[in-house]
């Protein structure tokens, strides 16, 4: 039961993750160079962590996820994916890109893979973790864009996501590739037809 409780609490905090970052966007907080300079230290934490393997540093960087490699990639990964978005596209479409990623992503975990981290063996269940994911990005996304640019960047997303992408044989995290896919089908709608 604890295994279940500790993933709900990660995914809300994966949800809220990137509400916050908008917020503070918004606000005037959190610029691309803030940003930009919480990622390096960030990631000069985990080589510290990866260097010196501190217990407590590690047990924080996990957060119940003893399935990474590499504790905390996740985190720096969907900093980098935000930051990525913010600096290349116009905030509407960076924000819609980010509420796909951040409440796409942990729906379609939680259905298609079930709660405490277990991969499906159901293709059923697996398209329904994907159709879930994107509905609900689609409705995150359509805060800062029409329905049919959030639909279409939404099933992008969630189609990559599902794919696992890989480069030289190394998974890239989908808290990288979920706002990159989204924001550029947004950003492709966009300047095929303005809206």
């Amino acid at each position: 039961m604890m295994n279940v409780q500790l993933e709900l609490v990660r995914k809300l905090l994966h949800a809220l993750g990137g509400v916050l970052v908008i917020l503070l966007v918004k606000a005037g907080v959190l610029t691309l160079g803030i940003l930009g300079l919480l990622i390096v230290v960030f990631a000069a934490i985990i080589l510290v962590n990866c260097k010196y393997e501190r217990e407590l540093l590690t047990k924080i960087l996990t957060i119940n996820r003893a399935d990474k490699n590499i504790p905390g990639m996740d985190v720096l990964s969907f900093a980098l994916g935000c930051w990525i978005v913010l600096a290349c596209l116009e905030q509407p479409l960076a924000f819609a890109a980010i509420m796909i990623l951040s409440f796409g992503d942990p729906l379609a975990h939680l259905i298609g893979g079930g709660l405490g981290g277990r991969a499906t063996t159901s293709r059923n269940r697996y398209l329904l973790g994907g159709a879930g994911g994107a509905l609900a990005g689609t409705l995150g996304a359509l805060m800062y864009v029409p329905f049919i640019p959030a639909l279409l960047a939404s099933v992008a997303a969630m189609t990559v996501e599902a794919g696992e992408l890989r480069i030289a044989n190394h998974h890239i995290d989908d808290n990288l590739t979920i706002p990159l896919v989204a924001g550029v089908v947004l950003w492709v709608i966009n300047y095929a037809f303005p809206f």
